[in-house]
């Protein structure tokens, strides 16, 4: 007899991680919609709250409000902001098993592929563990950047809103998202009341601990995992760690001199050396500001656009096309101009590492093309209609 074959098991893995976040972003949609989330106490526009919701869940941190989320939104519609980025940094299937593994409910082994599938770990055995870690690694590293920028918040913020407030920029910094609770400008002086409060030093302290959560964040757990247990030498590390460290380490070096010499050598200084660093870091999928994007210069803009382009690394909380993707793409052409095995840190790859590298980056390209085309073409006609 055969046998027919159950609708979860039909739908493939990865159509099931993205049918879980758009679960998230229109259940999100719609509380972010009740009166109990604005702080004018009426229904939100549905697709301005659609909107929001997108941009927390896939943590991209583009914001539809006019003064943002801190002036726009109650404490109520903050934390389901705040809810949606974690998720949409972690990933819903991450959550979800954390908790599930939690009340010691075991696994099938379809379940534990599933999932491997949805956190990218090539482990099906452990991978409820892993999980386990990972979630457990991101609460206590948010907690810290939560300690870490009350004090910085107390000067200018009441108690309650100074931990509240840096529990949320924490939550943001480490899952790259680049929403705040200050107003629309960011971490620019003219941006909000709060920001350009702020004494000096606790202006420079606080950008300077969200560089640390942002890169932690966007630099694979994978990497943190090994770097952190200490029970290997940098030289017996894996290929994957050494390639997301030094990749990120190139573009964020190469980045900050890039913008130092744009936008300030040969701009009269108008950004100096800490914003440089502190775009780099954050241009790469974080979107913290400190710098009005405004005044970059059209080489700046290019640079930035390159950053955001590469992004973080994989199984981090950053976008992007991903520096193993850009190192494996730099590597081939390196290698076949040598006319050499295309190898690094003592390990040759693959034909189909490679292909799958050059697919996902020409990809990204043709998709950028179009919707830049398409969006260039939507703007030119509102600027005529207006």
């Amino acid at each position: 007899m055969e046998k027919t074959l159950s609708r979860k098991q039909r739908i493939s893995p990865y159509l099931l991680v993205l049918l879980s976040f758009l679960g998230v972003i229109f259940i999100g949609s719609f509380l972010l919609s009740l009166p109990i989330s604005h702080t004018s106490g009426q229904w939100g526009k549905y697709i301005d709250s659609l909107y929001i919701a997108t941009s927390a869940t896939c943590v991209t941190g583009f914001d539809c409000y006019t003064g943002g989320i801190g002036t726009e939104l109650t404490l109520f519609g903050q934390i389901i902001m705040a809810v949606m980025i974690q998720i949409g940094g972690l990933g819903f299937i991450t959550v979800f098993v954390f908790f599930v593994t939690l009340f010691r409910r075991k696994l099938s082994f379809r379940d534990r592929a599933f999932i491997s599938v949805a956190v990218s770990s090539d482990s099906v055995a452990d991978v409820s563990k892993f999980v386990k870690k990972l979630f457990l690694v991101t609460i206590f590293i948010e907690l810290i950047g939560m300690g870490l920028g009350i004090p910085a918040y107390m000067t200018v913020l009441d108690t309650p809103e100074a931990i509240w407030a840096s529990l949320f920029m924490s939550i943001s910094a480490f899952n790259n998202a680049g929403f705040d609770v200050f107003g629309s400008g960011s971490f620019l002086r003219d941006g909000s009341a709060t920001i350009a409060a702020l004494p000096d030093w606790a202006y420079y302290y606080v950008q300077s601990y969200m560089i640390v959560l942002i890169i932690l964040g966007g630099i694979s757990f994978l990497v943190i995992f090994e770097v952190f247990s200490f029970k290997k030498k940098p030289n017996q590390w894996r290929a994957f760690t050494k390639i997301c460290l030094s990749t990120t380490g190139v573009i964020i070096i190469a980045g900050t001199l890039s913008l130092i010499l744009t936008e300030g050598a040969l701009n009269d200084w108008n950004m100096n050396p800490f914003q440089a660093f502190f775009q780099t870091v954050s241009s790469r999928t974080a979107g913290f500001m400190d710098y009005d994007p405004y005044s970059l210069t059209v080489a700046g803009r290019i640079i930035v656009c390159v950053i955001m382009f590469i992004g973080g690394s994989p199984l981090g909380t950053a976008g992007g096309v991903k520096t193993t993707t850009i190192f494996i793409i730099m590597l081939t052409i390196y290698c076949y101009i040598r006319g050499r095995k295309v190898s690094a840190f003592k390990r040759y790859y693959s034909q189909n590492m490679i292909v799958k590298a050059m697919a996902v980056f020409i990809t990204s390209i043709i998709i950028f093309v179009i919707f830049f085309m398409h969006i260039n073409i939507i703007i030119s006609q509102l600027y005529l209609l207006s």
